[in-house]
Formats: structure tokens, sequence, C-alpha cells
């Protein structure tokens, strides 16, 4: 059975951050990749790394067995990172609190120009404490909103801290 779960606006403001959702200078930082293996093609503008890949942009760090990286062959700016592995992290510290989201899956798309994820097979996103399991969840780092589905049998499996007293709180809307 087909669990399909999208969460607007509570949850988003349950897991979303006070202070902001990422780091502003994350994506102005250079792309740093180190792997066993590389391959670059000018004209597509494709490079695949393979074998303990690790990358590093700013407070964004990617680890994997294969890396496919998609850019604009003629402006040279980065579309797409297409990380796999058993499994495949993705880690962005969100503020200057420290607080970090982290998602781990079988294989991550991470879209930079949308600032989305795209997390397939054996999915997990943790962030500030919350936590959700899924076979495919799509991640909106600017927004902090996402959309989880469990394929095959089982479900979505998530886990809500409560606020804590220094949190504000959502007010209700007077009828």
């Amino acid at each position: 059975m087909k669990q399909l779960i999208s969460l607007g606006a509570i949850v988003a403001s349950l897991i979303a951050s006070p202070n902001g959702y990422t780091l502003p200078d994350d994506m102005n930082q250079p792309l740093e990749i180190q792997a066993d293996e590389a391959s670059f093609n000018q004209k597509t503008g494709e490079a695949i790394y393979k074998g303990n890949v690790f990358v590093k942009q700013g407070t964004i760090e990617i680890q994997a067995e294969y890396l496919k990286v998609t850019s604009n062959a003629q402006t040279r700016q980065f579309s797409s990172l297409e990380a796999t592995g058993n499994p495949a992290v993705f880690s962005q510290q969100l503020d200057w609190s420290g607080n970090i989201v982290i998602s781990k899956g079988n294989a991550i798309l991470y879209l930079t120009d949308e600032s989305r994820l795209e997390i397939t097979g054996d999915g997990y996103l943790s962030r500030m404490q919350n936590a959700i399991t899924a076979d495919y969840i799509q991640y909106n780092i600017n927004s902090g909103t996402f959309t989880a589905e469990k394929k095959d049998s089982g479900r979505v499996i998530m886990t809500l801290q409560p606020r804590s007293a220094e949190q504000p709180q959502a007010t209700k809307a007077e009828n």
C-alpha cells in the first residue's frame, strides 16, 4: 500500500529553524570534491566521481560511492549533484546555533538551483531532533518543507519533538 504524506505549514513550523533555514554563504563557496576516480566531459558539463566520494561546499557535505555533477557547460554553474551509496549522506548546517540537517538514502539528488533534495531508497531525514523515514523524501532546504512517500509495504515514520518553552507558539485565529 502506498502512503503519501504532504505536510504544510504546521509540520514545517515544527521542524523549521527560527533563525533561518540555511547559512547564506554556502552556495557562494567553492565546490571541493575528493574521490578515488574522476572524469569530466567539458562539452556536456558532466563530471563523474567514483569511490570514497567526499564533497564540501561551505557547510554542505556529501559522502557517497558514486557522484555525478551536472553543470551548464557555458556558465559552469552547478545544477545538480546525484549521489549514490550504501548509504549516500548529505548534511548542512542550518544556522549559526549549529543546527544541522542530515539525510541518508541509497540515492540523493541535490538540485542546487531549487535548493531541493530528493532522497530515495531507505530515506532518512533529521532536522533539529525531528526525523522522518520513508522510501522517498523530497525536502526543500530553503522553506524546510518536505513530502514523504513509503512505497511497497510499510508506512512513513515521523518523530516530532514538542516545542521548547523558548520557541514561540502559533496563535489561534479568532472566529
